[in-house]
């Protein structure tokens, strides 16, 4: 993780930089994934007198986390920055996960291993494979319907409840660039 702390209208010490960078270097402890951190301190002087603004901008995958405080004391700004920053990137982590946990539930039902003996030349291997299960609920469409959803969802098949017969189908890509239809048969 990269920090970076700017002064304007103000001289940064030595002391300024390390508190700074102690205390609003803490996030990193709540989310991995942070790529900088860009702190600016500045020195403002208001009708009621003299104060310290502290902004800071915490870069993550694809977003940005901002805080704010203005303050009469420099590490007062930078204590409630930090406080804020902290908060914002719990949040977004806690969001985070939450949806990685709905995305697994909602997908994944089970994985298990599956052993296949294949004989190869009169020897017997045995190969371990995972199987993945997920579950769908198709809604009634008609196949030129589901064809653009499989198109759209950018998959190689699609199953869907055929709206004209009421059972399962299939539609799939096929190696020569046309679509597969698989519909269930009843065999009497």
């Amino acid at each position: 993780m990269k920090m970076v702390i700017h002064g304007r209208h103000l001289t940064i010490t030595p002391a300024m930089r390390e508190y700074a960078e102690e205390k609003i270097g803490r996030v990193k402890k709540y989310y991995e994934n942070i790529l900088e951190i860009d702190v600016t301190l500045s020195a403002v002087k208001l009708k009621t007198g003299h104060y310290h603004t502290v902004e800071a901008l915490v870069f993550v995958n694809g977003a940005t986390i901002k805080g704010s405080s203005t303050e009469p004391d420099l590490y007062a700004a930078i204590d409630d920055v930090s406080d804020i920053l902290e908060a914002q990137v719990k949040k977004r982590k806690e969001k985070k996960d939450e949806e990685k946990y709905i995305n697994e539930e909602k997908y994944i039902n089970s994985v298990r291993e599956l052993k296949v003996v294949s004989k190869e030349g009169g020897l017997n291997k045995e190969i371990s494979k995972t199987v993945v299960s997920t579950s769908l609920s198709p809604r009634p469409m008609s196949l030129e319907e589901a064809i653009l959803q499989l198109e759209c969802l950018k998959r190689s098949f699609y199953a869907f409840i055929n709206a004209e017969t009421r059972e399962m189908n299939v539609v799939y890509h096929r190696e020569d660039g046309d679509y597969g239809h698989i519909e269930s048969s009843t065999r009497d």
